[in-house]
């Protein structure tokens, strides 16, 4: 499954970065990322915030040692108990954790001052993050006041209307970078807006005031 593979991927990244680097989730550092990663697929009630259980925050406070910080990864990729482990089996994996991985292995690798370029992907994943993407589009674009068309360049069957309106705009760029830019890292996502004038700035005045 692709979300293996991904959850492997990120897993590396996260013990090559260390705890202390900044990602592009706005105040998080990687300690708070792996924590949440962590609570994500083996403990979520503790994300809910309820009085009872002890957060994201005090998992992130325990990260700053090192030691801490490496053994949450490695745990992170365990296989969770039961039920969590149900979100694990066949292809429930890829349709509920591909584009988290993703994104948020964009958010260690883009972020900073020296950010990575974006990875060369086997076409086969590109297709997979595509199909788990495309379907979830209409979720961030449906609210915009024009209509949205999304193309991944040279890939005639990767295309999605994310939102009906006539004269739609064309965010165009490949499925990472549709994910990134949908996601709320339009400052790192490379994609290309095209239409009208001003249908264009239309949705990028509607975006920046998200």
């Amino acid at each position: 499954m692709w979300a293996q593979v991904e959850q492997q991927a990120l897993a590396t990244t996260l013990l090559q970065a260390g705890p202390e680097q900044d990602t592009l989730c706005a105040g998080w550092r990687t300690r708070h990322l792996a924590a949440h990663l962590y609570l994500r697929a083996h403990q979520p009630w503790r994300l809910l915030g309820l009085p009872s259980s002890d957060g994201l925050d005090e998992l992130a406070e325990e990260c700053r040692d090192v030691l801490r910080y490496e053994q949450v990864v490695e745990q992170f990729l365990q296989r969770p108990a039961w039920p969590w482990r149900l979100g694990q089996l066949g292809g429930m994996n890829d349709l509920g954790n591909l584009v988290e991985y993703v994104v948020h292995h964009e958010d260690v690798r883009r972020a900073g001052d020296d950010p990575a370029p974006p990875r060369t992907l086997p076409p086969e994943l590109n297709a997979a993050i595509w199909a788990r993407f495309a379907p979830m589009s209409a979720g961030f674009y449906l609210p915009a006041p024009v209509g949205v068309l999304l193309t991944v360049p040279g890939s005639p069957r990767m295309q999605r209307r994310a939102r009906p309106g006539a004269d739609p705009v064309r965010v165009v760029g490949p499925p990472v970078e549709q994910a990134l830019y949908a996601m709320g890292r339009r400052g790192q996502a490379q994609v290309q807006l095209r239409g009208s004038t001003m249908q264009v700035q239309r949705l990028a005045d509607w975006l920046s005031a998200r």
